[in-house]
């Protein structure tokens, strides 16, 4: 007992009947000698009273039997009114009379508490000063990967509310991948030595997806044999100082960027000394010294003002005024140029010293604009007045004429003086609402260019005229630049051509295209009025053994007095109408009735007609009799095409003359073979392309001026296995419908670019004289990519694209014209040219031709075959041939075969021509030595 009293412990005990005994060393922790504690002094009366309910509370229930030992720690106020601290260690024992008891030991722990206290105060204060500065604490514990965080540090993280403890890789899952190796790599540096503190920055992807930008710094504590222990640091968050310095960056990036990449010359300069401290690459480039040339150096220093009075005066202004915005200066370059420039300058501080920022802009070369505009305006004036065009500028609101040209009296027959002041209207010069229609035009478009509108000069005669509109401001008014020529010889000859092209030049009945428009008008009609209609396809049997006995002029007279025949045995409202050689075709139209009813009547007609044509006829003493073979298909029960009509009819017509000719017959569905057949036709074909039966013979094109080879064009032949070589009348049709030709032109295009290409390799041909035209169809031409497949052929052979020539017809532009044009336009940009095949044949418009980016025209060699004999034909070339001139076109015959046609076409003015004359379709081999033998052809 003595040594716990000596050793500052107490001994008590406490029965149930309340009987305390302690020992003289509790006494002392109470801090009483035995003898001085008032008797009947119980342990709890010596306890706080604000601890003591709690106290005996456990007393209680350690005696209850709710545990057998217990620690009580409670304070005690000794006799000198100081506060103490004392722990009661005891248990709950039974002794030696059975009754239960409790005993234990007491000892002062009033300095580890007050270690505990200062120990909490100091955490609760570093907790604050965390706080205050925002930082989060954490403590890992590396081998049970354990770590704890303060609630700021969890905060921070975006993980949980309030501290964290827990895994360490869930305390830092919200790291985006991208940091977490350098964290990894910063961690595995600190373990191996490489670095003493772990700092690091990274970036926490939060649950509401915004993104915070942290840094955390640790040290890294180790056990006794050297392996981590434990790291513990703190997390800061750094996103408004990150977002700052980003911003502030970014400010001078765009600083930097507007000075480097300002187009405008810039200078820094100190206003202490006048030093350059940096220009931009504009300045450079403006004025000739590059940055080691001047900065550091001052502007007399270097000569760069020209007048140094200049600078003076505008320094001041700048000191006055705080700053100069596009004043006029001028400057010297490096090289001793003058410039003169608009400079803009603002005063700026920079690292505390007070600068000048200096903006230059160019304007020598507006000054030597407006120099030039006014030259302009003196050459605008003689343009003005000496255009062979008529050209008038007018008050666009009130039409008043304020100037015009020479050329508008030659319009017009109104002298200047007359029209000054006076409007169109007034002067009747564009009848009707035609200005209002320029009007329109102009409001929509902008501008108005090559429009077509009807004139008229002092007397009234009438005038085509083309017109281009660009508004002006003269003096601050609206006003209208108006420029007219006539055309009215261009659009007689366009007429001609016009009629010429939907008209047969021998019988002057509609050929084929106006037929086919007439067909699909009716087809339309009769389904609106349910009505029927027919097609007579007549062929006049052995015609030609007519020209071949008594020649063509015979023939000739024949076929037109069986037009008139025609003609006067048929209605107004039918059509009469010549397809080639002795083909005539009938349309019937607003038949009413039964089917049967207009069959029989139909039928009539036909052996009408054919009884009338087999009438003897006399020409040149010669007494003819020509008997005719019809085929008739009814509309719309044999079809409701124009194909499908033209093609049953046909398909009746040689039913009549396989039935011995001098008959009719009306299409049946059973009159199918020729399907058959052109079915067989299209298999043979597709094997003739898997198998490479097709070949390409070029036919020489030939300029008559110096009898040189110019180009050849491309022609696609057969080579059958059984049938031997077969032209493209025999196939190309059925390429087309089946669209065979869509594959077909593919190897065409890329065989013909080989060939071209190898000609030029071997020295043959120059890329400057030499063009090979390539056949394009309809359908191959309107596919989606065929530009692409053009380019690519070209680029695949290596082959200048200015050496092939694609060929296109009539039919074909007007199917899609502004999709042709595109097309056009984008494969002229590469350099393809463009011919414009079988001219005259179709539709010959001037309307698109003007718009087509065509390079030669392609006089068809129907009107070359007969074009000796018949004046029609001689008329349409010379018509063909001015309008190519007119538009700037090239222009070349092809199918001539007699000198004299040669001759003819060079009387018109056509030098180049392909045809038999010169040579036939060759191979490429027999094509190229043809080339070798030519006197004067280039060399490599």
């Amino acid at each position: 007992m003595a040594v716990l009293d000596g050793s500052g412990l107490g001994v008590w005990s406490w029965d149930l009947a309340e009987t305390e005994q302690w020992s003289t060393g509790v006494a002392k922790l109470f801090g009483f000698f035995v003898e001085q504690i008032p008797a009947g002094t119980r342990y709890l009366q010596l306890v706080v009273e604000e601890d003591r309910a709690s106290v005996e509370a456990r007393f209680r229930s350690v005696i209850a039997g709710e545990t057998a030992n217990f620690t009580i720690r409670h304070r005690a106020l000794w006799p000198d009114s100081s506060l103490h601290w004392l722990e009661l260690i005891g248990q709950r024992q039974i002794d030696a009379c059975g009754q239960t008891i409790l005993v234990g030991l007491v000892r002062d722990i009033s300095a580890e508490h007050l270690q505990a206290q200062e120990l909490e105060d100091s955490q609760e204060r570093l907790g604050l000063a965390l706080n205050s500065v925002e930082l989060g604490t954490w403590d890992w514990h590396i081998p049970s990967d354990t770590l704890y965080a303060s609630a700021r540090a969890a905060e921070l993280q975006g993980i949980t509310e309030g501290s964290f403890h827990g895994p360490f890789q869930e305390f830092f899952s919200c790291i985006l991948p991208e940091d977490r190796s350098r964290m990894r790599q910063a961690y595995r540096e600190l373990v191996e030595g490489q670095r003493r503190d772990y700092q690091v920055t990274y970036q926490a992807r939060l649950q509401d997806g915004t993104v915070r930008h942290l840094e955390s710094t640790a040290r890294l504590y180790r056990d006794e044999r050297g392996a981590p222990l434990r790291m513990a640091g703190i997390i800061m968050d750094i996103t408004e100082r990150v977002l700052r310095e980003q911003h502030l960056a970014a400010s001078e990036a765009k600083f930097a960027t507007l000075f480097q990449g300002s187009p405008d010359p810039i200078s820094l300069s100190r206003i202490r000394d006048g030093a350059f401290l940096e220009i931009n690459p504009s300045f450079t480039k403006t004025f000739g010294w590059p940055p080691s040339e001047i900065v550091g150096r001052t502007a007399p220093e270097i000569g760069f003002w020209q007048h140094d009075a200049q600078r003076q005066v505008l320094y001041q202004q700048l000191r006055r005024e705080q700053h100069l915005d596009s004043v006029e200066a001028q400057f010297r370059t490096r090289d001793g140029v003058p410039i003169t420039c608009m400079v803009s300058s603002r005063f700026i501080r920079i690292d505390r010293q007070l600068c000048i920022i200096t903006t230059f802009r160019d304007i020598t070369l507006r000054q030597q604009a407006e120099a030039a505009l006014r030259a302009s305006e003196a050459k605008f004036a003689k343009a003005f007045h000496a255009s062979p065009d008529a050209i008038t500028i007018s008050e666009r609101s009130t039409g008043r004429f304020i100037e015009v040209n020479a050329g508008f009296y030659r319009l017009t027959g109104y002298h200047p003086e007359e029209v000054i002041g006076r409007t169109a209207t007034e002067l009747a010069v564009w009848p009707g609402d035609q200005r209002q229609q320029i009007l329109d035009l102009l409001a929509r478009d902008g501008r108005v260019s090559n429009w077509e509108m009807l004139g008229q000069d002092r007397h009234g005669r009438p005038k085509h005229i083309e017109v281009s509109v660009e508004p002006i401001e003269l003096n601050g008014i609206q006003c209208m630049l108006l420029s007219a020529r006539d055309i009215s010889m261009l659009k007689a000859a366009h007429a001609q051509i016009q009629h010429l092209a939907y008209h047969d030049p021998l019988t002057n009945l509609p050929n084929r295209a106006l037929l086919m428009e007439r067909l699909v008008q009716q087809i339309a009609l009769h389904k609106r009025q349910n009505l029927r209609g027919a097609l007579l396809f007549l062929d006049l049997d052995h015609f030609k053994h007519i020209n071949d006995s008594l020649g063509h002029p015979v023939g000739d007279s024949v076929l037109k007095m069986v037009t008139r025949r025609l003609e006067a045995s048929t209605r107004r409202e039918d059509t009469v109408a010549r397809l080639g050689g002795d083909e005539f075709v009938i349309l019937l139209t607003g038949l009413s009735g039964k089917r049967s009813q207009v069959t029989r009547h139909v039928r009539d007609v036909a052996e009408k007609l054919r009884k009338l044509l087999a009438e003897p006829m006399t020409f040149e003493g010669n007494q003819l009799q020509v008997t005719p073979s019809i085929g008739i298909a009814l509309i719309p029960d044999h079809g409701d095409t124009p194909a499908d009509l033209l093609k049953r009819a046909d398909i009746a017509l040689y039913r009549a003359k396989d039935s011995g000719r001098n008959a009719t017959q009306l299409f049946r569905s059973t009159m199918q073979e020729a399907a058959s057949i052109r079915l067989q036709l299209e298999s043979e074909l597709r094997l003739a392309l898997t198998h490479g039966e097709f070949e390409l013979f070029l036919q020489p094109q030939i300029d008559s001026a110096s009898g040189m080879i110019i180009g050849a064009e491309a022609l696609l032949r057969w080579r059958h296995p059984e049938r031997g070589l077969r032209s493209p009348a025999d196939f190309i049709e059925v390429l087309e419908e089946s669209g065979l030709i869509i594959d077909v032109g593919d190897w065409v295009i890329g065989q013909a670019c080989r060939m071209a290409a190898s000609l030029l390799a071997a020295g043959l041909v120059r890329t400057d004289r030499f063009s090979l035209c390539i056949n394009i169809s309809p359908r191959q031409f309107h596919q989606s990519e065929f530009v692409e497949r053009i380019l690519a052929a070209l680029e695949q052979t290596g082959l200048p694209a200015q050496m092939i020539k694609l060929e296109i017809t009539e039919g074909m532009v007007i199917q899609n014209l502004d999709d042709t044009i595109a097309k056009m336009h984008r494969l002229r940009r590469h350099g393809v040219s463009f011919a414009m095949d079988d001219f005259g044949t179709g539709y010959s418009s001037l309307t698109y031709l003007k718009r087509l980016p065509v390079d030669l025209l392609k006089i068809d060699q129907s009107f070359v075959r007969d074009a000796l004999d018949n004046g029609n034909d001689a008329e349409i070339i010379r018509a063909i041939v001015a309008m190519a001139r007119s538009l700037g076109l090239q222009v070349i015959a092809e199918g001539v075969e007699q000198q004299g046609q040669l001759e003819l076409l060079q009387l018109q003015g056509c030098q180049l021509y392909q045809g038999y004359l010169f040579s036939h379709p060759l191979p490429f081999t027999e094509f190229g030595e043809l080339l070798r033998k030519q006197p004067d052809r280039p060399r490599k």
